[in-house]
């Protein structure tokens, strides 16, 4: 039966615009970098042919590689538009848009992760725990969840400067900020596009700083255990990518 419950939280849509620029530019930077770290610590857990859950998916192309690994993989994501490019980057994957806060798919999985940090994106440890706990209702008991994480250090590193894009079709600026006080990362985002009539669009989007302690208990308050934490870059990421990422695998 479908989900009548009225929805807890306010579906996150920061990500609707940033969609196309992210499918087209990051979409598999992070993935090449990742992808054997899940596999090590998720799929090595995991028969093909297991039902997986892509938890914040993006657009789809880590779907995509457990796709064509034999596993059966359903995605959800806050963002409908990136959805729509998952969908196409994971033909036989199932996607549903839903904030990973508060979502409802009536089945429950053999494992799921949720990578490249998509967790900052929760502004506090209430949200958290909300979202653990909708993702311990989609395990089977036992089940892994592996998720990652980037702390002070990545934002101190990556979250105060500048980046430009040029492209035939395309001008975008990207101003960073990493406010310490508050653990808030902002990025903000000015896109020229559509030449030779030139439009402009401007967004933003944030991510969290969120203390480790918090998340351990807000994992446990959700009901996981058996808690293993692996620093990426003991586990073969770049500096790029690896500084201050930690891996947290838990089990339902």
């Amino acid at each position: 039966m479908p989900d009548q419950r009225t929805p807890r939280v306010r579906r996150n849509r920061e990500y609707d615009p940033f969609a196309d620029l992210y499918n087209r530019f990051w979409g598999t930077e992070y993935r090449s970098c990742a992808l054997p770290v899940v596999e090590r610590l998720l799929l090595s857990r995991v028969k093909p042919g297991s039902t997986i859950l892509d938890v914040c998916c993006g657009t789809g192309h880590f779907s995509k590689d457990l796709l064509e690994q034999g596993y059966t993989v359903s995605g959800i994501d806050a963002s409908s538009q990136m959805i729509r490019h998952a969908k196409r980057n994971a033909k036989g994957g199932k996607f549903t848009t839903a904030d990973v806060r508060d979502f409802n798919l009536n089945q429950r999985f053999h494992a799921a992760f949720c990578v490249f940090e998509s967790l900052n994106h929760i502004p506090d440890t209430e949200g958290l725990t909300q979202a653990f706990r909708a993702v311990r209702r989609h395990l089977k008991s036992k089940a892994p969840f592996l998720f990652d994480l980037v702390g002070p250090a990545t934002y101190r590193r990556n979250w105060n400067t500048t980046h430009a894009i040029v492209a035939d079709d395309l001008v975008c600026g990207i101003r960073m900020d990493f406010e310490e006080s508050t653990g808030t990362a902002t990025c903000d985002v000015t896109v020229m596009e559509h030449p030779p009539a030139w439009t402009r669009r401007d967004f933003t989007v944030q991510q969290h700083c969120h203390d480790r302690a918090d998340v351990v208990a807000s994992l446990e308050e959700a009901g996981f255990k058996d808690l293993t934490l692996y620093a990426a870059r003991d586990m073969g990421m770049p500096a790029s990518f690896g500084t201050d990422r930690t891996f947290y695998l838990v089990n339902a």
